[in-house]
């Protein structure tokens, strides 16, 4: 979805009605303007900081995840001990 805005005096624009219905924005909400490059990036704020990180907590507690963790002992194996003591000037 692609509109062509304009801007006042006072640097105002207006979102054009069909992509604030694609957004579910509603009258008083609110957006954050964010400069990335050349671009200027808006999005939808909510100012409710302590719900979204809640639902990002729960969100990362129902997640199922696999231990994983290497044994140091091993980890040189992938280059000699004389490499590795040249490279360390000992």
């Amino acid at each position: 979805m692609e509109e062509k805005l304009s801007m006042d005096k006072q640097g105002r624009i207006v979102l054009p009605s069909r992509i604030r219905k694609a957004m579910g924005m509603e009258e008083g909400g609110q957006l954050l303007a964010r400069l990335d490059g050349s671009r200027i990036v808006l999005e939808p704020f909510s100012g409710d900081l302590g719900k979204s990180v809640d639902e990002w907590a729960d969100l990362v507690r129902s997640l199922e995840v696999e231990v994983f963790a290497e044994t140091s002992e091993e980890s040189w194996k992938w280059m000699s001990r004389e490499y590795a003591k040249r490279k360390l000037g000992l």
